[in-house]
């Protein structure tokens, strides 16, 4: 039993533990390992949002073409389409790698939950589009349903956890002064210093803007605002590129299985 559930979940948890073990390491070897390991949740994020939007070009572009048309062919998404899937991934994967680096340790339990809540999700739904949807493309619209709900609830989490966790007090300080005093030296390998200073610089804004926000009643609402804004999108960006990552791992090797399938004329 755990053999199977392995064949079928294993390419999740050798993502997961890959990103685990590398925001885990140390600056040196983390700063080594950081170009092939933002390279490889790159692909990963690509993998599955190419996958969402192939089937949604071949699904406006049936409703419009015939069958037998070459249009099909020519407009089913070529290189424009994966250069702008690469930059979109490479940008997610950059904003995932660097906060995870950054992340307290009761987030990582969140993280680790969000896998077998996808796989749950993802069999359910699966079960119930069955009697509706093409078998041809159920992995496909599956995945691409499942993604919105679970980043949705992993960012509430990630939020509720942020405002739980115990921040630096920042009441009173000036916005200069609260980077100047909380904001980490650059240490280990400098593109990922660099990365680093920029998301604590982020996340020490967000804090001392919510913070501040309360106790000096005048500039309650732009303040708090801008803090809240800069909370929400961090951790959603966060949520969005991490599930986006699983479904594209899964992407993959339903890729893998199906390439098996056809070389070999069965399963």
């Amino acid at each position: 039993m755990r053999r199977g559930l392995f064949r079928r979940h294993g390419h999740l948890a050798v993502a997961v533990l890959v990103l685990l073990l590398w925001s885990l390491s140390g600056s040196d070897w983390a700063g080594l390992l950081f170009l092939p390991v933002w390279v490889l949740a790159t692909q990963l994020i690509v993998a599955g949002s190419l996958e969402a939007s192939r089937l949604r070009r071949r699904a406006w572009l049936g409703q419009y073409l015939r069958d037998d048309s070459p249009w099909h062919r020519w407009l089913s998404g070529g290189a424009l389409m994966v250069v702008r899937h690469q930059l979109v991934g490479a940008l997610l994967a950059l904003v995932l790698l660097v906060k995870l680096r950054l992340l307290a340790p009761l987030d990582w339990p969140l993280l680790l939950a969000a896998v077998p809540a996808l796989v749950l999700a993802r069999s359910r739904l699966r079960r119930r589009l069955s009697r509706h949807v093409v078998a041809e493309h159920l992995p496909a619209v599956t995945r691409r349903l499942v993604v919105l709900p679970t980043a949705a609830l992993l960012t509430l989490a990630l939020v509720l956890a942020a405002l739980w966790l115990p921040q630096p007090w920042l009441v009173g300080l000036g916005w200069e002064e609260a980077l100047a005093r909380h904001l980490p030296g650059g240490e280990g390998h400098a593109l990922l210093g660099f990365f680093e200073r920029l998301a604590a610089s982020a996340e020490v804004t967000q804090y001392w803007a919510m913070q501040n926000a309360v106790e000096r009643f005048q500039l309650a609402t732009p303040v708090a605002l801008m803090g809240w804004v800069l909370l929400l999108m961090t951790q959603g960006a966060v949520a969005w590129a991490y599930v986006r990552l699983l479904v594209g791992a899964e992407a993959l090797r339903r890729e893998g299985a199906s390439a098996h399938v056809d070389e070999g004329g069965r399963p």
